[in-house]
């Protein structure tokens, strides 16, 4: 998929390439080509991760303020995979908006 992406960016650029990459940090595949049904599984995931996470962190946060304990977001370093979701799907120019209008 990514490399049909960037096929099509190149065909539509005449001298400049430009690229699109993910990469899947947290995942344990090593593939050289993956299924849309595969980019559609781990895309689900991401955002069942991205929910956990923030689920969790709220209630961290509610546990806090009910403890008294004193705290600051800059006490956390936590990445989010919000950038990587915004990429798939915004409406605009996202990864399944591209997808949708090819198809």
């Amino acid at each position: 998929l990514v490399g049909r992406i960037n096929e099509a960016l190149f065909q539509a650029r005449s001298a400049k390439a430009r690229t699109i990459s993910i990469l899947d940090i947290f995942g344990f595949e090593h593939f050289p080509d993956n299924s849309f049904e595969q980019f559609c599984i781990n895309y689900a995931n991401e955002k069942l991760q991205g929910h956990f996470n923030e689920f969790n962190f709220a209630l961290e946060v509610l546990e806090y303020e009910r403890e008294g304990v004193r705290w600051s977001f800059d006490d956390f370093r936590f990445q989010t995979n919000t950038r990587c979701i915004e990429l798939i799907e915004d409406r605009r120019g996202g990864i399944l908006a591209l997808l949708d209008e090819q198809c």
